[in-house]
C-alpha cells in the first residue's frame, strides 16, 4: 500500500501552501493606494506580512499566461490598507518546476514571511519553494527548498539558506550584517533542535512511548542536513534518529528520507540498509525492502561480519 505514503508526502509538500482565505477582506476599489472597508477578493492570501501583529493581504492577478502580478496591501491605522509593493512572478523565476506560474501557490508563513511556491506534476512531482523575510520596507529571499518525489514516493529535499540580498521585487540590497547575525542564530537553533530531538526520541524509546511521539518534520531534517551535514562524527546520531523516528506517529516517511541520505553518503553502512529495508517493509513497498535486505546481506558477508546476527525476518522477507 504505497498510496498512503504518497498522500502523506503530498500533504507534507503542501503544508505551507494555502490559496485564498475564506475570511473577508473589504472593498473592490483597488486602484486606490489607500482604501478601507474592502469587499472579498477572488485570489487573495492573508497574513501578518510585515510582522506588526496586523493582518495584511496580497492579491494575485493574471498578467499573461506566463506571468502573475502580486500586489501586497498592508494594514495601517483605522483598518486602512495601503498598497506596499507590486511585482511580477514569471516562469523564469523558477528553475525546477514545469509550467510554474500555472502551478503557483503563495502563503503567509511565519509573521513577517511570504512563501512563494510552485509544484508540478503528477505522482513524482517537484516542489520549488522560496521564503521571503520582511526587513525594513521589503521582503528578501531567506531560504530556498527544492523537493522531488522519487519513484518510491519519498521526497528528496534540498534546503539552501540565502543571504537576504535579493528582494521579492528583484532588487539587490546589501543585508550582510543582518544575514550573518541571523544565519548564526539559525545554525545554533538547528543544532540545538537536533540534540534535543535525539534525546527525546531516545527517552521515548526507553519508555516504549515512541508511537505517541510526533515525527520529526521533513523540512526540519532537511535544515539539519544543511547546517550539520552527515559525517563520520554524527552518522550514528542520524542513524539513531531515523531508526527511532520510524516508530513515531507517521514517522516512516521521514525515516526513509533520512536513511536514503545516509546511504547516499555512506553506501557501505551495513545497519542503514537493514533499517531502510524495515522502513520500506512497513511502508508496504516490498520490492524496495527486498532490494535493501539483499544489499544488507551482501555487505554483512563482504565485510566479514557475524552473519548469525542477521535477523530471521530478513531471510523470510527475501524468499
Amino acid at each position: 500500500m504505497i498510496k498512503p505514503i504518497l498522500f502523506l508526502t503530498v500533504m507534507t509538500q503542501f503544508v505551507f501552501c494555502k490559496q485564498a482565505d475564506n475570511n473577508h477582506i473589504k472593498n473592490d476599489n483597488l486602484s486606490n493606494k489607500e482604501v478601507e472597508n474592502h469587499q472579498p477578493l477572488k485570489d487573495t492570501v492573508r497574513g501578518d506580512f510585515n510582522k506588526d501583529h496586523k493582518i495584511d493581504y496580497l492579491q494575485i492577478l493574471d498578467k499573461s499566461p506566463e506571468e502573475k502580478q502580486i500586489i501586497i496591501f498592508l494594514q495601517g491605522e483605522n483598518n486602512k490598507f495601503s498598497e506596499s509593493k507590486s511585482f511580477i512572478i514569471s516562469n523564469d523565476d523558477f528553475t525546477e518546476v514545469e509550467d510554474p506560474v500555472n502551478h503557483l501557490f503563495i502563503s503567509s508563513g511565519k509573521p513577517g514571511e511570504i512563501i512563494v511556491m510552485a509544484s508540478c506534476c503528477g505522482n513524482f512531482k517537484t516542489t520549488e519553494t522560496y521564503y521571503y523575510k520582511f526587513i525594513k520596507d521589503n521582503w528578501y529571499l531567506s531560504k530556498t527548498s527544492i523537493s522531488t518525489v522519487d519513484d518510491d514516493f519519498i521526497p528528496k529535499i534540498k534546503v539552501d539558506m540565502n543571504n537576504l540580498s535579493s528582494s521579492i521585487d528583484n532588487k539587490t540590497v546589501d543585508n550582510k550584517d543582518i544575514y550573518q547575525k541571523e544565519i548564526k542564530e539559525l545554525k545554533e537553533s538547528s543544532l540545538s533542535n537536533f540534540s534535543k530531538s535525539l534525546a527525546l526520541l531516545k527517552s521515548a524509546s526507553k519508555t516504549n512511548t515512541l508511537s505517541k511521539q510526533n515525527t520529526v518534520g521533513l523540512e526540519t531534517v532537511a535544515e539539519w542536513l544543511y547546517f550539520n551535514p552527515i559525517n563520520e562524527n554524527n552518522i550514528n546520531d542520524y542513524n539513531d534518529i531515523a531508526y527511532y523516528d520510524s516508530y513515531t506517529k507517521d514517522g516512516n516517511t521521514t525515516a526513509l528520507f533520512l536513511l536514503k541520505e545516509i546511504i547516499e553518503k555512506y553506501p557501505n553502512r551495513v545497519v542503514a540498509w537493514l533499517n531502510i529495508g524495515d522502513s520500506y517493509w512497513t511502508a508496504d513497498n516490498k520490492e524496495k525492502a527486498k532490494e535493501a535486505y539483499l544489499k544488507y546481506i551482501e555487505l554483512m558477508k563482504s565485510q566479514k561480519k557475524d552473519i548469525s546476527k542477521i535477523p530471521q525476518r530478513v531471510y523470510d522477507r527475501t524468499k
